[in-house]
Formats: C-alpha cells, sequence, structure tokens
C-alpha cells in the first residue's frame, strides 16, 4: 500500500487512540537498522509465491480459534490451504499440532512459540510501533530472517502493507498477493480476548476499553478491504 493511500486512515487512529507517531517512526527506523543485512527481496518472492492464487486460512487470536480450526481440519482442502496467523494465533497452531505458513506479529504472543514456527519454518513478519521498541531490541536478533513491517511511511527494510492490528494487517498483506479464497478463522470482534492474544492467560478475558476501540478498528478496516476486492471469502462463526 502507498503511504499517500494510507495516511488518512493511520492519521484517524492516531486521534481515537491518542498514538504517537515519532515513537511509531523510531520503531519503525530502530527495526530498519536492524534488519539492514537481510535482503528482504527473497523474502518477499517466498510471501508472494505462498500466497498467490492459494486458499488462505488467515487465523485471529480470537476465542473462537481453536474450534474454527479443529472444524476446518475436517474439510477436503484444507491440506492444501497456506495458514497465515495474527501474532499469538500460532500458539493454537502449535496445540493442533499444525504447521504455520506465515505470522504477522508485534511481538505480544508467547515468544518460545514464536521462536518454534519460526524454526519450523514459518515466514514471520515483525512489526513496529511505538509501544514494542524495546521488544524489537530485545527479540529480532534472535529470530534470523525476517520481513519488516510498519504503519508509518516505509522504509526499504520496513514494508506498508496496511492495516493496524496484527489481525486487520495479516489481511492487507494477503489480499496484495491475490489469493484464490480467503477464510478468516479466529476474528472475533466482541467484548473478550482469545487467552493466546498474551502469555501468562489461562482464560479468555474481557476487552479493555482501549482492546475494544482496536478491535473495532480491525473490524473496520477488513470490512472497508473486503469492499474493495473481489477476492471470495468467507468469515467463519
Amino acid at each position: 500500500m502507498k503511504w499517500v493511500d494510507w495516511c488518512p486512515k493511520y492519521l484517524e487512529i492516531v486521534q481515537r487512540l491518542n498514538l504517537d507517531s515519532d515513537a511509531d517512526r523510531a520503531s519503525t527506523n530502530l527495526l530498519t537498522s536492524m534488519l539492514e543485512s537481510i535482503d528482504p527481496a527473497p523474502l518477499l518472492k517466498r510471501l508472494s509465491d505462498c500466497i498467490s492464487g492459494s486458499q488462505v486460512i488467515v487465523c485471529g487470536a480470537g476465542p473462537s480459534l481453536k474450534q474454527h480450526m479443529e472444524s476446518l481440519m475436517k474439510s477436503d482442502d484444507f491440506i492444501d490451504s497456506v495458514i497465515v496467523v495474527a501474532d499469538g494465533a500460532f500458539s493454537v497452531i502449535l496445540e493442533l499440532g499444525l504447521h504455520c505458513d506465515v505470522v504477522v506479529t508485534d511481538l505480544d504472543g508467547n515468544l518460545d512459540h514464536l521462536r518454534e514456527v519460526k524454526e519450523n519454518g514459518a515466514l514471520v513478519i515483525v512489526h513496529a510501533h511505538g509501544d514494542n521498541i524495546e521488544h524489537v531490541k530485545s527479540i529480532v536478533p534472535s529470530l534470523g530472517d525476517i520481513l519488516g513491517s510498519t504503519q508509518v511511511e516505509p522504509t526499504d527494510r520496513a514494508f506498508l502493507w496496511g492495516g493496524f492490528t496484527d489481525g486487520d494487517r495479516a489481511c492487507h498483506m494477503v489480499i496484495e498477493y491475490s489469493p484464490e479464497r480467503i477464510t478468516f478463522a479466529g476474528m472475533d470482534f466482541g467484548t473478550t480476548v482469545g487467552r493466546w492474544s498474551k502469555p501468562g492467560h489461562e482464560y479468555h478475558f474481557p476487552a479493555s476499553e482501549r482492546k475494544r476501540i482496536k478491535l473495532e478498528i480491525a473490524e473496520e478496516l477488513i470490512s472497508s478491504l473486503l469492499r474493495r476486492t473481489r477476492i471470495d471469502h468467507l468469515f467463519l462463526t
């Protein structure tokens, strides 16, 4: 996505959540410098080849995710599907013994699980924003070859696909590469947060007011995105 197209929506989100744009840019610049030695071209080609023309399952970390994935596993075409997960959703993928193809993360999920899916072959895309600078500093060096993403002006190592939360950013990224079909699993926009979203939760938990606003933004962004595309899609409920 071009910055000129994304900027108005980003500025609206900044107002709604009182974000620090300077901190977003600082995190982006930090991630860019940390990925300077990694050539993104083969990783971007791998990403495109993985998604283009494929049936893709985009997994949010909502409370319904495990049930949705267990249902999808019974379908005939599941084995050929590409699995793209938003952050902590990779914990469910591991729990079910499945392979994760792409991870979109701002490093909020279980870091041991993130490293495990990376070792198992997942392509990891790490997002930089003002609230995760310390995570970028401490975690990115241990992840090896990864791609970077941003929500402000892109750089040569931090790419702008659009989107704000991990879930809707994953949707923007997937649609960029023209899949045949998208199935949305675990994309819950209610008042309960999936226990996989943050480490240390044994049960699903109530969304804070700020989290509810983020979920509203995610739903709005996905709805707007799907209205602009003719890609076949299904939301599991």
